[in-house]
């Protein structure tokens, strides 16, 4: 299938900042498409660029088949949310969703049936008469998105939309945002930096760093197969390991000399060879803890201490030392909690985890 909107070889600078480094991707249409990365990696540039506030040096954008690299942003059927809303204040929500299509030269019969449905989908029919000084941030963003969307763009932009709500709005709003998309289907690309947006809404997430797109799958894809050390601490938590492939056991799977904690089997994912180093990612909730080592029955299972401990309600974070690693654990609760012997500090325990749960990527370090 092709491409609905493409990004084509991007380079762009600042001064003698390289911002975007030949950055190319494609986005599905009707898809939730994620731009991810931390402050100053290109993200925003990148939604510039594609929303026509921005000129590549060099490289080429593509929409439905159409390069639109050198028309002006009014004239590309793209539309943009900001963080800070943008709404004027001196107009009603009503006047403010109408004001694309009133400039647009559209009839005004036509305008209020656009509107009207505009406040049902966005659930704020009875409101169009206020002023947006008088209704929330989550409300405000709401309008912000219903006035991007009363045009009928092809693509939606939109950059850090809830960044300024507070935990609980940010995540009614990102509820919100996947019913808005699922009614009137338009394609989305959101940029942010928080991981846990992007996991919750998008269809697919390119993780970007330091100008360059690091890794492009579903969230469960970039979560599970990490391709690289930022992408794995990136998205979520996880523990590092540094190690040596030492022997080919299988087509799939190797054994690691994990440094100070033993020689383990583990999935080999990206084929690394015998005698090459590894960096081994294994997220907190992918290991358990054993009082005992028979408990760890075929399991990979190394000896550790209990030096700190943070109960949460539904889990509870271990952190243990085993040599001089330091390794995060996350235990989820079962409605026998208060039944079993949890570890304590100082406890001597059994961490294990399963062969088939590790991240094995080639090594960043210089030695």
């Amino acid at each position: 299938m092709g491409e609905f909107f493409e990004f084509k070889n991007i380079e762009k600078y600042y001064g003698d900042t390289h911002v975007v480094k030949n950055v190319s991707f494609g986005v599905r249409c009707g898809e939730v498409f994620s731009l991810l990365g931390p402050s100053g990696c290109g993200k925003t540039t990148m939604l510039r660029i594609a929303g026509g506030f921005e000129d590549p040096e060099s490289g080429q954008v593509y929409l439905d088949g159409t390069n639109i690299t050198d028309l002006a942003p009014n004239k590309r059927k793209i539309n943009t949310v900001f963080q800070n809303y943008a709404l004027f204040p001196h107009m009603t929500i009503w006047d403010n969703i109408a004001f694309g299509p009133r400039t647009a030269g559209m009839p005004e019969s036509e305008v209020s049936q656009k509107v009207a449905k505009m406040l049902e989908i966005i659930r704020l029919e009875g409101h169009g008469s206020r002023k947006p000084d008088t209704i929330s941030g989550g409300q405000k963003q709401r309008v912000a998105i219903a006035r991007a969307l009363i045009n009928s763009p092809k693509l939606l932009l939109l950059d850090e939309p809830l960044a300024a709500l507070d935990l609980k709005l940010r995540q009614y709003m990102l509820l919100e945002l996947d019913r808005i998309h699922d009614e009137v289907g338009t394609t989305f690309i959101y940029v942010t930096h928080d991981q846990g947006e992007a996991m919750s809404l998008s269809d697919r997430i390119a993780v970007m760093n330091n100008g360059v797109i690091e890794q492009i799958g579903t969230p469960a894809e970039i979560y599970e197969n990490p391709r690289t050390k930022f992408v794995a601490s990136f998205i979520g938590d996880t523990n590092f390991f540094d190690g040596r492939i030492i022997e080919q056991l299988d087509s799939e799977n190797c054994k690691i000399d994990m440094e100070g904690l033993g020689q383990f089997p583990s999935f080999n994912e990206y084929k690394l060879p015998i005698g090459s180093r590894a960096t081994v990612s294994i997220r907190p909730e992918k290991f358990r803890i054993f009082n005992q080592r028979s408990e760890a029955e075929n399991l990979n299972v190394f000896e550790a201490e209990v030096i700190d401990i943070v109960y949460q309600g539904a889990q509870t974070r271990y952190w243990v030392r085993a040599g001089d690693q330091r390794i995060n654990i996350l235990t989820q609760h079962n409605r026998c909690y208060l039944d079993y012997k949890q570890p304590t500090w100082g406890d001597k325990v059994w961490v294990a985890w399963h062969p088939d749960d590790v991240t094995t990527l080639p090594s960043e370090s210089p030695h």
